[in-house]
């Protein structure tokens, strides 16, 4: 029972978190687009710069200086500079890419080493991605995600997602995300700035004014009264009057996402504190249970079963260091006092005497 509750659980999660998100086939086609009752134009973001964006970064390791290249192309994949060998650049195919660079201050002669080349996302051919046993999991394709995730900085508007799949590197599947955070003091052009990398996933922050939300318009309701029109022409069908009441179907916000995925949890977690208790419940409510329906003789038609019995008969017996059986050796000074059960003579004689302490 208990692995179906958590089975449940995890799929109402998934199910709500996939709610927010989306899939696009072309960010610069589709650069206009809606998630949930929420509208985005990224098109003067992503027409912005012409020939992608390049971002570098230096940071001291001695005795080295590393640098960092990002270079995102949104709208084409990047050009292969024919004068570098192609093991130093990314693959051709290749809309984001990560190169980590060093030198030797003291050795002005020498030529910078590359590090690292990580095609982060892009459309990257098959037999470029397997080892030499012919090993691999990457499915060449070049895909976009969109969606929305609560801001941790600013409550007021959420942080929306881009997210650029198809890389690969070291036999590991490769992405971006891109988060867009709205800046209504913004400046444009922005640029994205590269916020960190982590299995897998380079995260980057996109500050724009792009990145405000618009409500979605939606139509009112037809009034009681509806507007006199004239009869349709000759050649033309009459209007649908279904066609007039359209209403969005995702009008509902994110936030009553929000609430709905909290209302799962809360239940299903009262769900599963109220059966633990009733499978194994502790010794108190045990004996608080057990002297209510001593007070409430209507209630004793409906038994326990004797499994359940014989299990609290058990977990009766352990007791803790100090704990005395009650039932059997009496508490306090009562051990000192006489036996309180009345004896008897047995109704039988056997050999013709008499036995006593019978109850």
């Amino acid at each position: 029972m208990f692995p179906s509750l958590f089975v449940l659980v995890a799929w109402g999660f998934s199910f709500t978190a996939a709610a927010n998100y989306r899939s696009i086939k072309n960010i610069i086609d589709e650069c206009n687009f809606s998630v949930g009752n929420q509208t985005f134009d990224l098109c003067p973001v992503i027409s912005g710069n012409e020939g992608g964006w390049i971002i570098e970064s230096e940071r001291r390791t001695p005795p080295t200086i590393t640098k960092t290249v990002y270079q995102i192309g949104l709208k084409e994949k990047l050009e292969v500079d024919e004068s570098k060998p192609k093991h130093e650049q990314c693959f051709d195919g290749t809309f984001i890419c990560m190169t980590v660079i060093n030198h030797r201050p003291l050795h002005k002669d020498e030529d910078p080493r590359v590090l690292q080349v990580v095609p982060i996302a892009g459309r990257l051919p098959r037999n470029l991605t397997q080892d030499e046993h012919g090993h691999g999991d990457y499915y060449p394709g070049l895909n976009f995600t969109v969606g929305m995730a609560p801001s941790r900085s600013d409550p007021r508007h959420d942080v929306l997602h881009l997210i650029v799949h198809g890389g690969y590197y070291d036999y590991r599947q490769q992405k971006a995300d891109i988060q867009f955070i709205c800046d209504h003091d913004a400046e444009e052009p922005t640029n994205p700035t590269p916020y960190y990398t982590w299995n897998g996933t380079t995260v980057f922050r996109w500050r724009t004014k792009q990145a405000c939300t618009h409500d979605k318009p939606t139509k009112r309701p037809p009034s009681k009264e509806p507007p006199a029109t004239g009869p349709p022409a000759p050649d033309e069908p009459p209007a649908d009057d279904d066609e007039q009441d359209l209403v969005d179907p995702d009008a509902q916000s994110r936030y009553s996402r929000r609430k709905l995925m909290a209302t799962f949890g809360t239940s299903a977690c009262m769900i599963f504190v109220v059966l633990y208790l009733l499978y194994f419940p502790p010794r108190a409510l045990r004996r608080r249970v057990s002297s209510f329906v001593k007070t409430h003789p209507a209630l004793q038609r409906f038994r326990v079963g004797e499994r359940v019995l014989v299990r609290w008969a058990y977990e009766d017996l352990g007791f803790e260091d100090g704990e005395e059986d009650v039932m059997v050796n009496a508490a306090g000074n009562a051990a000192e006092l006489e036996e309180q059960i009345p004896l008897k003579p047995s109704p039988r004689m056997k050999n013709g005497v008499t036995h006593y302490g019978s109850a």
